[in-house]
């Protein structure tokens, strides 16, 4: 039963990606951050606790036996938006046939301890931060040397029944690693586990401090400071160097007033605050005037300050700023997200007023 309503839910999903009704990772609601996890998977747990570790049978592409050892771990990985976590599922095989290989499972869950039927909300390996909801089941072989993967479940069973939520997948939950549509005559029944609920205690984060990439892109506000705001970018160079744009839309003298600040050829991104120095623009004219009204050389750009900026969570930044050559005291600000990039959500469980 389950194998057949799996089918018409991919034909469901297909068509909506043929008719560009699926906002890749936004509508995709997987019950976690995707900002959560950035640049790369961790390799093993870490300080967190194995909650899966067992070494089953599974066969071999072509086999007509279980033929194969895999190893499963699992673990999560906490996030810095609080109640939030990842489960991160890690497939080595251990021994298989010199000429053939193991094939990366379909994933199955549920909430709470199933023990009498079966689960019936398809899940996705996930090898890749931002990549949506691209699973490698039957995708590949799994690695002689392991390969760590993000595990999504889709909120939604696919007999339409129930629904499989963040708060379902941070308690304990059912989870079913299933090689039956690869091979239904050896493996006609899936591996079971229970996987324990998420104590923040147990699951540090990645990092210790949010990292500032590019879901944290978007626009910020500020409590207690009407229409002002901050526009904050990051951005990847074709080199692989990332880039940090700002701008500031406030006020000086009670006339509207613009600051602009740019830090290219960052290395990769890594905890902790980054400096950018601000500059005020002056120069040009209304863009309504047209073309060819003024040239670069109009364009004066003064360095009056700077900035950082040291992410909190996925919708919350400090912001601290030294505006010295405006004749401005120094200080920090908590930032407020008020625009998300579609398609691109730090969290999109949480709702943006």
């Amino acid at each position: 039963m389950r194998k057949g309503l799996f089918a018409l839910l991919l034909l469901f999903a297909g068509h909506a990606h043929s008719t560009g009704e699926i906002n890749v990772l936004t509508d995709l609601m997987s019950p976690f951050p995707p900002g959560c996890i950035a640049v790369a998977l961790p390799e093993g747990p870490g300080d967190s606790d194995l909650l899966i570790d067992a070494d089953v049978l599974a066969p071999s592409v072509g086999s007509t036996s279980l033929d194969s050892v895999v190893r499963i771990e699992a673990w999560r990985v906490g996030c810095h938006d609080e109640d939030y976590s990842i489960v991160m599922v890690r497939l080595q095989t251990l021994s298989r046939p010199e000429d053939s290989f193991v094939l990366v499972p379909q994933v199955w869950a549920d909430a709470g301890m199933v023990s009498d039927d079966l689960p019936y909300h398809a899940g996705q390996l996930i090898r890749h931060p931002a990549v949506g909801e691209v699973s490698a089941a039957g995708d590949g072989a799994i690695s002689d040397n392991g390969t760590t993967f993000m595990l999504g479940v889709d909120p939604i069973s696919i007999d339409g029944v129930t629904d499989f939520l963040p708060e379902d997948y941070n308690e304990i939950f059912t989870l079913e690693f299933y090689w039956g549509d690869f091979a239904p005559d050896i493996a006609p029944n899936g591996e079971v586990f229970f996987v324990d609920a998420y104590i923040p205690a147990f699951d540090p984060p990645q990092t210790n401090t949010q990292l500032l990439h590019g879901r944290m892109s978007g626009g910020y506000g500020f409590d207690g400071i009407p229409n002002t705001g901050m526009h904050l970018s990051v951005g990847e160079r074709a080199d692989d160097t990332n880039f940090i744009s700002i701008i500031f839309f406030t006020y000086l003298d009670g006339m509207p007033f613009w600051l602009i600040g740019n830090a290219p050829n960052l290395p990769e991104m890594a905890p902790g605050a980054i400096e950018v120095d601000m500059f005020l623009v002056t120069g040009g004219e209304f863009i309504g005037l047209g073309p060819d009204t003024f040239t670069g050389a109009d364009i004066d750009a003064e360095v009056v300050g700077s900035v950082f900026v040291d992410p909190l969570d996925c919708n919350n930044l400090l912001v601290g700023h030294d505006f010295d050559g405006l004749g401005l005291d120094s200080g920090v600000l908590e930032a407020f997200r008020q625009i998300n990039l579609a398609g691109y959500t730090c969290n999109p469980w949480i709702v943006i007023d």
